[in-house]
C-alpha cells in the first residue's frame, strides 16, 4: 500500500467511508502520512494524531457547520502543502478542547467584506478568516511557523556556493514575504542558474537583482567577519530577522474586532527554533514585540513590508490591527500520553493595539488552560 492509501484508511475508519478524496494509487509522500505508513517505527506519533483525528470527529459530531472544512482540512495533509494542513489540524484540535472556543462557539473559513479587513487597502474585495470565535469576537488565522521561500532560497545559495568551490558565504535576500512560495520552487533552477552566470566571485558585487522574479535581491558579505558562526544561535537576532513575516499576513487583520495570528510550531517542518524554553520563549516575544512596537513613530509605508498594498497606509497603523500571537508547539511526535491534547500554548498581545486583548475573555482562557504568558517571561 502507498502512504496516501494507508492514510486513506485510517480516515474511512474514523470519519466514515468515502471521506477521503484523494489518490491513493499516486506514490509521492511527506512526513506525516510516511511516518503513518511506516511498519514499525514512529508509533507515539501514530497513536498521537489518530487520538487527534479522533477528537476531531467527536467535534463534527456535536457541530455539523465544523464538518466541511475539517475534511477537507483532513485531505490535504497528503498535498504540497501538507505542512500548512498539520498546522490547522493542530489548532483545531487545541481551540475546540475548550468551551470557550469548542464546537456551537467556532466558525471556520468566514468570509467577508474586505472592507471590514486591511484587505481593503491592497484593492481586494473579500477576506477571509480561518477561525472565528462570535461569542468573543475574536477572528483569527494559523500558521505554520515557516518560511518556505526562505528555506527554498538556502537550499539555491548552498548550491551556488558549492558550483563555485566557496565554503562559507552569507547571501542575504530580499523579497515579498507575501509572495507564494510556490513561484520560488518552480523557478529555482532557473534562480540557480542566474545565480550562478550572474554574480562572478572575482568581482564580488555587493547586490544582486533578479531577473527572474520581480522584487526580489540578494546582498553579499563577502569579508571575513560576516560568516555565520556554526553552533550560534541568537533568539534575539532571530525574532529581529523573521517579525516582518507578520506584514504578509496583514490582509488578515480585522478593523472591527481583535485579530488573531496563531503560529504553530512542528519540528518535522517550519522555523528551527533553538530546542530550549528560555530561547524559544524569548524568541517568540520577541518576535511579538518587534513588530507590536518597533514601527509606531516611523512613518514607513506598509507597501514595504508587503508590496500587496496599495494605499499609503504607514506601517506603524498596520501594526494596531493585530491585537495578539499565539504559539502552539506540538509534541506528537514525542508524547506519551494520546488522551492528552500534547500541545504547549503561549501568547504575547499587542498593548498597542486598536482591539486590546488584555484582561479579555479569551485571555482568561488560555491562562485557564496553562497558556504562557510571555508578557511576564524575562
Amino acid at each position: 500500500m502507498t502512504p496516501r492509501a494507508v492514510y486513506a484508511s485510517l480516515l474511512h475508519r474514523i470519519f466514515g467511508a468515502g471521506s477521503a478524496t484523494f489518490d491513493v494509487i499516486d506514490a509521492r509522500s511527506n512526513s506525516v502520512i510516511g511516518a503513518l505508513a511506516h511498519p514499525t517505527d514512529f508509533l507515539q506519533f501514530k497513536s498521537n494524531f489518530e487520538e487527534r483525528l479522533r477528537r476531531l470527529s467527536v467535534a463534527i459530531q456535536a457541530d455539523t457547520m465544523l464538518g466541511k472544512e475539517v475534511l477537507a482540512t483532513v485531505n490535504r495533509i497528503v498535498d504540497a502543502g501538507w505542512d500548512g494542513a498539520y498546522a490547522e489540524l493542530c489548532a483545531l484540535d487545541y481551540f475546540l478542547a475548550a468551551p470557550e472556543t469548542g464546537p456551537g462557539k467556532i466558525l471556520l473559513d468566514r468570509t467577508v467584506c474586505a472592507a471590514s479587513t486591511l484587505a481593503s487597502e491592497m484593492g481586494m474585495q473579500y477576506a477571509n478568516h480561518d477561525m472565528s470565535f462570535l461569542d468573543l469576537g475574536i477572528s483569527m488565522d494559523t500558521k505554520l511557523l515557516s518560511d518556505k521561500t526562505g528555506e527554498i532560497l538556502n537550499g539555491i545559495f548552498s548550491d551556488y556556493r558549492a558550483a563555485k568551490g566557496i565554503k562559507r558565504l552569507l547571501i542575504v535576500p530580499s523579497y515579498d514575504l507575501d509572495d507564494d512560495f510556490e513561484q520560488y520552487s518552480a523557478n529555482r533552477k532557473a534562480l540557480l542558474k542566474e545565480l550562478i552566470d550572474g554574480v562572478d566571485t572575482a568581482a564580488r558585487p555587493d547586490t544582486f537583482r533578479s531577473a527572474v522574479i520581480p522584487g526580489l535581491s540578494y546582498a553579499f558579505a563577502w569579508n571575513a567577519g560576516v560568516y555565520f558562526g556554526e553552533g550560534v544561535y541568537s533568539p534575539h537576532e532571530h525574532a529581529k530577522n523573521h517579525h516582518p513575516l507578520l506584514f504578509g499576513h496583514a490582509k488578515k487583520f480585522s478593523r472591527n474586532e481583535p485579530s488573531l495570528i496563531t503560529f504553530v510550531i512542528f519540528p518535522w517542518s517550519g522555523e528551527k527554533v533553538f530546542p530550549f524554553d528560555d530561547s524559544k520563549r524569548t524568541f517568540f516575544k520577541k518576535l511579538g514585540e518587534h513588530f507590536f512596537n518597533d514601527y509606531l513613530s516611523s512613518g514607513e509605508p506598509a507597501t514595504k513590508f508587503n508590496k500587496k498594498f496599495k494605499s499609503a497606509m504607514s506601517a506603524g497603523d498596520v501594526t494596531k490591527y493585530l491585537s495578539g500571537v499565539i504559539y502552539l508547539e506540538d509534541a506528537c511526535i514525542t508524547a506519551s500520553d494520546p488522551k492528552q491534547l500534547n500541545i504547549d500554548a503561549s501568547f504575547i498581545w499587542n498593548a498597542n493595539a486598536a482591539h486590546s486583548l488584555a484582561n479579555h475573555a479569551l485571555e482568561a482562557a488560555l491562562r485557564h488552560r496553562g497558556a504562557c504568558d510571555l508578557s511576564a517571561f524575562k
